[in-house]
C-alpha cells in the first residue's frame, strides 16, 4: 500500500494556515493546546482549547476533583466543538474524500495498517511545523504559552507526548513535562494492575 499524501498535505497546510490564523484571531492567549484531532481512519478534525473552556469544563463536569483535572484539560471529548472552524478545510476534506474512496490499494496486514496511520499522523506533524516554522502559531499570541498537538484516536500519552516533544520549544516542554508524566504513569500503573488481577485469576483456574 502506497497512497500518495502530497496533494492533501499541501491542501491542508494552505487550509490550517487560514483556519489557525482565525482561531488565534478570535481566541488569542486563552489557548493552550492547538492542532489536529486524528480519529481514526480517514477523517481529522482541527484541534484547540482554551484555559476559560478548561476551567469550566473541569467546575461543571469534574466537580472540581483535583484527580480529574489532568483528563479535563487534555481529553480531547472535553474540546470545544472541534466542528467550529471545519468550514476551513473544504479543500483538503474534499481530496481526503478522494483518498478514501480509492479502491487501487488494499490493506492487507497490520503492519501495512500501522504503517498507513503513521503516514497519516506524520502528514499532519509536518503542517503543523512548517506552519510554525512561518510563524503562524506566534502572530499576536505568545508562542511558549501554546502546545502544538495532535491528539489521535487510541493512542496513549506516552506516544502522544513523543510527537508533542518532536513539535514544541523546550520552553513549551516544560510546562506540560509534569503533566504527561503522570498520566503516563497512572496509564502504566493502571495497566500493571490490570495484569496482576489477569494472572491472580488464571492462577485461580
Amino acid at each position: 500500500m502506497g497512497t500518495d499524501f502530497s496533494t492533501f498535505e499541501e491542501a491542508l497546510y494552505l487550509d490550517s494556515k487560514k483556519a489557525f490564523k482565525q482561531i488565534l484571531a478570535d481566541l488569542g492567549d486563552d489557548i493552550y493546546v492547538i492542532g489536529f484531532y486524528h480519529s481514526g481512519s480517514c477523517s481529522f478534525l482541527p484541534m484547540f482549547n482554551t484555559h476559560t473552556d478548561f476551567q469550566s469544563t473541569f467546575e461543571d463536569e469534574y466537580d472540581c476533583e483535583e484527580d480529574d483535572r489532568l483528563l479535563a484539560k487534555w481529553n480531547v471529548s472535553d474540546f470545544p466543538s472541534l466542528e467550529d472552524y471545519s468550514e476551513y478545510f473544504e479543500h483538503s476534506s474534499e481530496i481526503l474524500q478522494t483518498l478514501d474512496n480509492d479502491d487501487s490499494y488494499e490493506i492487507v496486514s497490520d503492519e501495512e495498517i500501522q504503517k498507513y496511520w503513521q503516514a497519516w499522523l506524520s502528514t499532519l506533524e509536518r503542517v503543523l511545523i512548517r506552519l510554525d516554522n512561518e510563524g503562524v502559531f506566534s502572530e499576536g499570541v505568545e508562542r511558549n504559552s501554546i502546545t502544538l498537538a495532535i491528539l489521535a484516536y487510541d493512542e496513549t500519552e506516552d506516544e502522544q507526548f513523543s510527537r508533542i516533544k518532536r513539535m514544541n520549544p523546550p520552553a513549551v516542554l516544560a510546562t506540560i513535562e509534569t503533566d504527561f508524566e503522570t498520566m503516563i504513569a497512572s496509564r502504566n500503573e493502571a495497566e500493571q494492575l490490570a495484569m496482576a488481577e489477569f494472572e491472580r485469576m488464571l492462577q485461580e483456574h
